[in-house]
């Protein structure tokens, strides 16, 4: 096993991948097995999500950098640049990796928070937004400062209203106010950068992105990911369509956008989801239009205007008393006009095993499955 990991982080450090795009990287797991699309597969363990470091030269598993340490967490955050990656401990301290090895950012003790994410985000100049005692931390050559907060409790709990980072905006953070309760938090949040509030949402990271100088987001309240959602660009509204509700929007710095849509309703049956992938910037129009029973999502920008999706398609069968969700995927590139698959993705999961990964209320979380950097 070590001997393969070692092999697939050399193959990182190799020519981009012939079999997805030239410059274009792109780790798959499907099921068990975890592959660097074009170079090497290799069997891997629980449902943790997939990530780059910020040079493209190393890969993690969760907590696992493969080849190269298993850490104590189950998030990891890598810095945008370099091999640098930062984590909470059960014990509130955060903690630095580097091929060096660790350093103690803040010690246990100091009040640092995860929940079920990894409640800490880099910025480009290397600082890191931190949630402790209900505030956002800003830590940045080795000195510790307030940013926002103390939260003032939730307005309908009555509880804590607990800050989460998740990105950098420039020079501002992104956070969400958890209400303390996931059943709660499932119906939106408040979207803030810093101090100011900028809409309603829903955690999910691919229902965020930020690109150079823009910023989209979903807004929206309803959990039904399938009713109700708009995409806000640079604090405008640009769907400009009721009849669809629109999700997992990605941009680029010069100012394209595209997302995902479906048709505006509550669905009765999740997995009947059918969205197709859209350009809304600089020009409106349709780009996939999947067979009935498949559903386009979580659209990527990639190299020169190329577009990366998952074709998803989920089917449930009962097995005695249990579930079984089983969820197949292809990863599809379009490029110059032309769609191709490049890998396959999925899962076979029943009811009772942990972590969730898979569909909720509409929404595919493919964190878990895929990584891609351009």
């Amino acid at each position: 096993m070590r001997v393969l990991a070692l092999a697939l982080v050399i193959g990182v450090l190799a020519t981009p991948s012939a079999a997805a795009a030239p410059g274009l990287q792109l780790l798959v797991r499907d099921g068990n097995h975890l592959t660097l699309v074009g170079r090497q597969t290799i069997d891997v363990g629980p449902y943790r999500s997939l990530a780059f470091s910020g040079d493209g030269r190393l890969i993690s598993v969760g907590g696992w950098i493969v080849g190269r340490a298993k850490l104590p967490t189950r998030w990891l955050v890598w810095a945008p640049t370099g091999e640098r990656a930062a984590y909470v401990t059960s014990q509130g301290g955060v903690v630095e990796w580097t091929p060096s090895g660790l350093r103690r950012l803040e010690p246990n003790g100091w009040g640092a928070r995860w929940w079920w994410s990894p409640s800490v985000a880099w910025s480009r100049d290397g600082a890191l937004a931190v949630e402790r005692d209900s505030s956002i931390w800003v830590l940045r050559n080795g000195t510790a400062q307030q940013l926002v907060g103390p939260v003032a409790p939730d307005c309908c709990t009555g509880g804590p209203s607990l800050p989460v980072p998740f990105a950098w905006a420039g020079e501002h953070v992104l956070w969400w106010a958890w209400p303390g309760s996931g059943s709660i938090a499932a119906d939106g949040v408040a979207l803030w950068e810093d101090g100011t509030k900028l809409g309603t949402t829903l955690m999910y990271p691919d229902y965020t992105a930020v690109c150079g100088t823009h910023l989209a987001f979903v807004s929206g309240g309803d959990r039904y990911s399938t009713a109700g959602k708009s995409i806000v660009f640079d604090g405008r509204d640009v769907s400009h369509d009721p009849r669809l509700s629109w999700v997992s929007p990605a941009c680029s710095s010069d100012g394209r956008l595209v997302a995902a849509a479906s048709t505006n309703t509550h669905l009765l049956n999740l997995t009947e989801t059918h969205r197709a992938i859209w350009q809304l910037l600089p020009t409106r129009k349709q780009l996939t239009r999947p067979p009935w029973g498949w559903s386009d999502e979580d659209p990527r920008l990639v190299g020169n205007g190329e577009v990366l999706f998952v074709r998803s398609r989920i089917h449930s069968v009962r097995d005695g008393q249990t579930w079984r969700d089983t969820q197949k995927g292809r990863v599809m590139l379009l490029a110059h006009g032309r769609l191709r698959q490049v890998a396959e993705i999925g899962y076979v999961l029943d009811e009772n095993q942990e972590p969730f990964v898979g569909q909720y209320y509409g929404h595919y979380d493919w964190s878990s499955f895929l990584a891609a950097r351009p």
